[in-house]
């Protein structure tokens, strides 16, 4: 049975995580979460500022694709984000950072053992002894620039949807992973790891690169990258550099990408 978020226990959960921004606000519907994340922007909100939704009705994901969100049955949630005098060429990190935070809480309060997916999803891929299957998709995250002092980073993570209310065959959710449903306390460790990686961002921390790498379902996995402009690009994920691109070995030669949708090829 599914229930309301209760922000009465996500103020519990938050205090007892060590959250020390503004209390998010929660709303029983809503066009898009970024987007009203980005009216709050517009009016001198602060970062951490966040707006979470149990039911979206305009809700999307990259490249403008929409986004599923029946009611009560995930976190569909907007952060805001001051870069701070960061270069824009180091924004990159931010969508894999931001899916870095959700898969650790998911693996921690969840206890489900997702991966990130280069550049933007969370993925669960089952174990057939030697042959690794296909990815299934738990988690979405979406950064969209405001200006140049604004961005807005949309996560949106399946708890209980059922299959017949997966909008892609895979797709999963926590429940179908059977793990534990606790939106409260869910949502509050992604916003106090999501701060976590943001300082590491500022602080070019090292562990930021090596802890994304260490959760990365993509490196070294067999795949076909479609990039802006549609073109294709088919081989081996090597690595992700520090600058958070996508390095692939194509034959003898290494291709370098900044964005675009990936496929996992199954070995």
């Amino acid at each position: 049975m599914r229930t309301v978020l209760n922000v009465t226990a996500l103020k519990a959960a938050l205090d007892t995580a060590g959250w020390s921004g503004p209390m998010p606000t929660v709303l029983d519907t809503t066009e898009s979460t970024n987007n009203d994340v980005a009216r709050l922007a517009g009016a001198g909100a602060e970062e951490g500022s966040c707006i979470v939704a149990e039911h979206q009705s305009q809700g999307r994901g990259r490249q403008a694709r929409d986004w599923v969100s029946p009611p009560h049955a995930g976190l569909w949630m907007s952060v805001l984000v001051r870069p701070k005098g960061m270069p824009t060429d180091s924004w990159t990190w931010l969508p894999l950072l931001a899916g870095l935070a959700a898969r650790d809480a998911v693996s921690a309060v969840a206890q489900v053992p997702a991966q990130v997916k280069w550049p933007n999803d969370l993925v669960v891929i089952p174990d057939h002894g030697k042959h690794m299957g296909k990815p299934f998709k738990l988690a979405g995250i979406l950064s969209e620039a405001i200006d140049e002092n604004t961005v807005v980073l949309g996560i949106g993570i399946n708890v209980s949807l059922t299959k017949d209310e997966l909008p892609i065959p895979t797709g999963t959710s926590i429940t179908l992973e059977k793990g534990v449903v606790n939106r409260e306390v869910l949502m509050a460790q992604v916003l106090v790891n999501l701060h976590h990686r943001l300082e590491q961002w500022r602080n070019k921390d090292h562990h930021l690169v090596s802890d994304y790498r260490a959760a990365c379902a993509t490196i070294g996995r067999n795949i076909e990258a479609t990039l802006p402009g549609d073109e294709v690009i088919k081989g081996i994920a090597a690595q992700v550099d520090d600058d958070g691109h996508l390095v692939i070995e194509v034959g003898s030669d290494t291709v370098i990408i900044t964005a675009g949708d990936v496929i996992h090829a199954t070995i």
